[in-house]
């Protein structure tokens, strides 16, 4: 269920008590209920926040974003109210590029860090255009490359109703990824970094990953798990046992005299 004080995220098993928030952000054309099985698998002391990006829930406020620093100060805005120390922000592929440029945006905002960030099938420097659909292309073609990619289901692709709404929203996320400018003079974070990878990733091949430590003054390593792009999806299990983990570990370190 959302949140009733705030339409920017659901929390699908509520818990006042729990001591991390766990704030997860989707990939492109995603939204929030890809993390809702992992509301049931978390520990009693870790409270599921998952992102609801405009344009996949209704009513929003928001209309699709197609600019990361534009998406990424809105939603800083939008959760600034309900971040509780400590938190965690758990990104896949465009949701981890977000994450990543909400850490900006917080900090801009005075806001203080997550205990840990994890990037899941995203690369600091950026995708490769090449890798990905272009927004601009026509229907067909575009259609084709996301067919290519895996992740969204056969039958959606051959549904042109179910087409006529999903493309608006994959179009404006794909419009979004292009925006982002890895920049390399930024100074490393200083938010401890996981990364995470699919085996068979062709679009972020999981050996690219490793580039995160080069930005990241903590960096966590990179976990390798089974499966393509996608891999959070299908992994859940072994994924949650790796952010758990490393959950525990750094706020052991943080809480350490």
């Amino acid at each position: 269920m959302a949140d009733r004080a705030s339409p920017w995220y659901s929390v699908y098993r509520p818990r006042p008590d729990a001591e991390v928030q766990l704030y997860c952000l989707p990939g492109a054309g995603a939204d929030a209920t890809m993390f809702r099985p992992w509301a049931d698998r978390l520990p009693p002391d870790i409270e599921l926040r998952a992102v609801r990006l405009p344009g996949r829930h209704a009513p929003h406020p928001e209309k699709p974003f197609t600019g990361c620093v534009e998406a990424a100060d809105r939603l800083a805005t939008g959760l600034a109210a309900h971040l509780r120390v400590p938190y965690v922000l758990f990104g896949h592929s465009m949701g981890a590029l977000l994450a990543h440029q909400l850490i900006g945006a917080l900090a801009r905002g005075g806001l203080p860090p997550p205990l840990l960030y994890v990037s899941a099938s995203w690369l600091v420097e950026g995708t490769p255009r090449e890798r990905l659909p272009d927004p601009a292309a026509s229907d067909e073609r575009f259609v084709e490359v996301l067919a290519r990619l895996g992740g969204v289901p056969s039958r959606v692709l051959a549904d042109q109703e179910v087409l006529a709404f999903t493309l608006p929203v994959l179009r404006a996320d794909f419009e979004l990824c292009r925006t982002y400018r890895f920049d390399p003079g930024a100074p490393p974070l200083t938010v401890p970094v996981r990364a995470m990878g699919g085996v068979a990733d062709r679009v972020t091949p999981v050996e690219e990953m490793t580039g995160w430590a080069r930005h990241a003054r903590r960096f966590l390593g990179t976990r390798c798990f089974p499966g393509d792009h996608f891999f959070p999806r299908d992994q859940t299990a072994q994924v949650l046992g790796v952010l758990v983990e490393d959950i525990r570990a750094v706020r052991a370190a943080a809480r350490a005299p």
